[in-house]
């Protein structure tokens, strides 16, 4: 800007602030132009002391407002100095006629008031905590469903993220999905939710959830624990390398910034009776994951049997050893995860309500309610809500009076998810666990898959047939060598009767 334009807008605003007329005829239009203030030149200074001739100004023309400046004198001239001299200074009025000129007309610009200035400086002076734009932190958050074949994982997996954007299409049907196929490509089980921003919190969350084949799919046990087993440690190995091994924060920094790691492990047990190989199978998990489990096909065990089965849960994976004995192997043993107890008590769930029952559906029920889905984001009218229907009636999947998806749903992903923090704490320390063997073990990740399934597997090679082959034939061996000894010592003994040399002994 021009020091003669910038000097006409300031002085604009000096005369809005001390003369509201003036003022108010500056800002009605932008177009007009400031006449600058003039110091008049004072006479040279003589031996005798100059009289101070007032200077007369010629009368305004019409339609012009005058503003007394003064004018500065000699300083030699004390006369000069006690009698001030004015000069009037014309302020073209809005309704005066613009001049023609060459150029076009300057547009003032308008300066911040004084008082906002003050205002604004002391705000700054005197805020309790400076003002930073909201930064948004990456969490991730991994889950991986887990359990016997047929117990409708995959559409748990569907109808807990079906309210949910998806970067994935929908869940793979993982009952279809061989041992092998999952090892050549894990992904193509996998759901990846599209990135949730929740800005009060100041987070931004990646939701991966992994749906497993089912153990009954495999008859060789032993080799599919020893792959769920590989694939968890694959993915710590993963962040192992990403981090470049650093382990020195604490967990409040480190929260949820494991891509790759899973976070935690939603284990189905069938209706009716829990299995010996789920005994076996969640205690060799719960020592690298978190694992909550829970029970499928809820709708098919009245509440009296639903009662007597969530203590018989209890019970069997507080002391696991007690149901699956063995005289020659390490007990087994289980890590239980608890939600926090407020959080339980918000959705009205009393510790007897543990384990959660599940119903879930591939059906659908459409739910017409154009309130409803404009209080959703949801672009459609309608509402869909999993149901499996009966003869008798139909079940809800999302019905609490029904199933307690709603209440898994809340705490994984909802508004109550307190406990989550628990679980990435957890999934930190046993990365920092990880660590240490990974190192300790030459960075051999084959070793430690080995170490972690050691204390679980052999409870499981009685249905191993290669191993129950192989113990056969080294019985067989073992029998057909001591039926030659003893072969031989008879005959020897038949030597010494004829000889005559059995009274010797």
């Amino acid at each position: 800007m021009a020091p003669q334009k910038k000097n006409q807008s300031l002085f604009a605003s000096f005369l809005k602030s001390k003369d509201p007329v003036v003022g108010s005829q500056l800002t009605k239009d932008k177009a007009a132009s400031v006449a600058t203030p003039v110091a008049l030149p004072a006479k040279p200074a003589t031996a005798e002391p100059a009289k101070a001739t007032p200077v007369k100004a010629s009368p305004p023309a019409p339609g012009v407002v005058t503003s007394p400046v003064r004018v500065s004198a000699s300083s030699g001239s004390s006369a000069a100095s006690a009698t001030p001299a004015y000069k009037p200074v014309s302020v073209p009025s809005p309704s005066a006629a613009p001049v023609k000129s060459g150029r076009a007309a300057a547009v003032p610009v308008e300066t911040p008031s004084l008082a906002r200035l003050r205002a604004d400086d002391a705000r700054a002076a005197w805020q309790a905590r400076p003002s930073i734009p909201v930064r948004l932190l990456d969490n991730y958050i991994n889950f991986m469903v887990m359990g016997e074949s047929g117990l409708g994982k995959t559409t748990f997996i569907n109808n807990l993220v079906s309210s949910y954007r998806t970067t994935r299409g929908q869940p793979h049907d993982g009952s279809t999905t061989s041992l092998s196929a999952f090892q050549a490509d894990p992904d193509s089980l996998k759901t990846v939710l599209e990135p949730m921003e929740v800005s009060e919190a100041g987070r931004r969350l990646h939701v991966t959830v992994q749906d497993m084949p089912g153990w009954g799919d495999d008859i060789n046990l032993v080799r599919y624990l020893r792959v769920v087993v590989d694939f968890i440690l694959q993915a710590r190995m993963k962040d192992y390398e990403m981090l470049a091994g650093s382990r020195g924060l604490n967990e409040a920094a480190m929260c949820g910034q494991l891509q790759h790691s899973i976070t935690a492990c939603v284990y189905f047990l069938s209706p009716h009776r829990v299995k010996k190989v789920d005994l076996i199978i969640m205690s060799a998990l719960s020592q690298l994951v978190t694992v909550i489990p829970v029970i499928a096909k809820a709708d098919t065990m009245t509440d009296k049997e639903l009662s007597a089965f969530r203590s018989e849960v209890r019970a069997m994976l507080s002391c696991p050893s007690k149901y699956a004995p063995s005289k020659t192997l390490a007990p087994l043993d289980f890590n239980t995860f608890g939600f926090a107890p407020q959080v339980l008590t918000d959705l009205g769930i009393t510790p007897d309500a543990m384990p959660l029952a599940l119903i879930t559906s591939n059906e659908h029920e459409s739910l017409r309610d154009s309130a409803l889905a404009a209080e959703l984001g949801l672009d459609q009218p309608e509402v869909q809500q999993p149901v499996r229907n009966y003869r008798w009636g139909a079940a809800y999947a999302l019905n609490r009076e029904h199933s307690d998806l709603l209440t898994l749903k809340r705490l994984l992903l909802g508004d109550k998810v307190d406990s989550l923090y628990a679980m990435l704490d957890e999934s930190y320390n046993r990365y920092l666990n990880f660590c240490q063997q990974y190192e300790a073990n030459g960075k051999q990740l084959p070793l430690i898959v080995q170490n972690a399934a050691a204390m679980c597997t052999p409870y499981l090679e009685y249905d191993d047939y290669s191993n129950a082959k192989t113990a056969l034939d080294s019985a067989q061996q073992a029998m057909s060598t001591l039926m030659a000894e003893n072969k031989a010592l008879m005959e020897r003994i038949n030597v010494l009767e004829r000889s005559g040399n059995m009274s010797r002994y």
